[in-house]
């Protein structure tokens, strides 16, 4: 679980290999889409090609470009996969782009009858690359040494070398099996702004080349601070940004937020039970079911709060990390879904729009915003609806109390008229489970006196006493209710203190031991 899987081609060797026979084993059936799709315009497009994958930082360019690539391998296309980042070292990107080229190139074409191509591919890059001393190292047999001597006489020579570059590179791309190139450019959005800048030109100027389609995964917004940054003016409006990167870009396509079922698919991975070993064994969480402290409760409520927070697969992976840790060392059986909807939401700006998204029934608090409910929270509700008063109001009326003649000595209507007066309406104090229990326990026990006070066999009578079974009924029903509820959300008279201790936790995860040791 604590391996980074984001760049497949920096993973151990065996597991590598799991990657190389399907490169998209732990992405979302969407990725996989993305991917066909994405395949389809590097065939069908005409070259040269810039597309820009634009995504938001930690929404997985890394993640899908590493797996993009090797898919793309196993389809048989040239990929070379590079990060800028890791080459921004190099003073001049077309030395990097260079070096990445020539490695390939030199690999693909091992043959003696491509030896005196390759040698004058190495010469026409020595035309452009920088004036000082460098060295491209092509393998441990191969490197190629360029100084500002010969630098000075390559432009000495009536012949374009930039042209004459493009021209020899065209050559060797039209070669290969689908006569295209593909050059996978990622990390681009952590680059000095000056580099990041500098490498888009180079690509422009440098690699606008017949067959050669170029992908550059990065967070349109940093290109847009890199203008600001170095040039002074902001590009943010979309106006503004088509004007200014037109030129580097034919295309742009979206690597799309997450779907709930998305986040599903990666807690499918993380969220297991050898994960949650230890909950399990001591019972803070259940394997099976869908009550508050359920597995199955846990992953829903991570997927869909997740989603409702728009996380990144970075923040969503770090989040599912210490959701685990804290259900392993907690205190009490999880109640899950509270406990998630605290964590997804524990980095958030909370503005005057900000409230956790529970839904209306939950006993914790909720948003207004999403969900009405003029209480706050379910439990209210609950505790309301068990003794509403339409159900004795209903009750009530099926009599006609003003008929003269029904007189027994063996039932009072009175004490009937006044046990209606007294529980047509809750009773304010009833805000808490134990009130409600003793509450209902009173019903109960004025009905089963009235019962067991009459004796009278007259219609009227039965009548009345059946409709106080109908009473006993409907609070059964309800203690049903209750107890359904409390299953489903953990939920008892201790919910505030709990509600404190889990924000708490969540902010500081070492609460959690002060309040095991309590």
């Amino acid at each position: 679980m604590g391996i980074d899987r984001a760049n497949i081609f920096r993973l151990h060797e065996e597991t590598f290999k799991e990657y190389e026979k399907d490169p998209f084993l732990d992405c979302f059936e969407s990725t996989k889409q993305f991917a066909q799709a994405l395949k389809l315009d590097i065939e069908t497009k005409e070259t040269p090609h810039t597309l820009l994958l634009s995504a938001d930082y930690g929404m997985g360019k890394t993640f899908f470009s590493t797996r993009f690539t090797q898919f793309l391998r196993n389809e048989n296309f040239d990929v070379i996969y590079f990060s800028v980042w890791e080459n921004d070292y190099m003073k001049e990107p077309f030395v990097a782009f260079s070096k990445a080229i020539v490695n390939y190139i030199y690999n693909k074409f091992k043959t003696k009858e491509f030896q005196n191509s390759i040698s004058n591919l190495f010469s026409k890059i020595q035309g452009v690359v920088s004036a000082i001393s460098i060295n491209i190292g092509v393998n441990k047999f191969c490197s190629i040494d360029v100084s500002a001597k010969e630098l000075i006489d390559a432009f000495k020579e009536p012949a374009d070398p930039v042209l004459e570059f493009r021209k020899q590179l065209a050559d060797f791309i039209s070669k290969l099996k689908n006569k295209k190139l593909i050059l996978i450019v990622d990390e681009l959005d952590r680059c000095r702004p000056d580099y990041a800048m500098k490498t888009l030109e180079c690509i422009k100027h440098f690699f606008d080349i017949e067959g050669l389609f170029v992908i550059l995964p990065t967070n349109i917004n940093a290109l847009n601070n890199c203008t600001k940054s170095l040039y002074g003016f902001d590009n943010c409006n979309k106006q503004d940004k088509e004007n200014y990167f037109k030129k580097f870009f034919n295309d742009e396509r979206t690597i799309k937020r997450p779907t709930v079922e998305d986040y599903s698919h990666i807690l499918k991975q993380l969220l297991n039970n050898d994960a949650l070993k230890e909950a399990l064994n001591k019972k803070l969480l259940v394997e099976n079911g869908e009550n508050f402290n359920s597995l199955k409760t846990l992953h829903s409520s991570l997927a869909k709060y997740s989603h409702f927070a728009g996380l990144t697969i970075r923040e969503f992976k770090d989040i599912v990390i210490e959701t685990v840790r804290l259900c392993n060392n907690f205190y009490e059986p999880v109640r899950a879904e509270w406990l998630t909807c605290l964590m997804t939401y524990k980095n958030k700006t909370k503005g005057d729009y900000f409230n956790y998204p529970l839904p209306k029934e939950h006993c914790f608090y909720h948003s207004s915003l999403i969900n009405s409910s003029s209480n706050g929270n379910g439990k209210t509700d609950i505790l309301k609806l068990m003794m509403h008063s339409s159900i004795f109001n209903k009750l009530r009326v099926t009599y006609d109390y003003r008929c003269k003649g029904y007189r027994s000595e063996y039932i009072d209507l009175r004490t009937y008229i006044s046990f209606m007066r007294k529980y047509e309406e809750v009773p304010k104090e009833i805000n808490s489970y134990n009130n409600a229990e003793n509450f209902l326990n009173n019903v109960i026990s004025e009905i089963e006196t009235i019962e067991n006070n009459t004796t009278c066999e007259a219609p009227p009578y039965k009548l009345m006493l059946s409709r106080l079974s109908e009473i006993k009924e409907a609070i059964a029903r309800q203690r049903d209710v209750i107890t359904s509820y409390q299953d489903k959300y953990g939920s008892d008279d201790n919910d505030s203190i709990r509600e404190k201790q889990y924000a708490d936790i969540v902010q500081n995860p070492e609460c959690l031991y002060s309040i095991k040791s309590e």
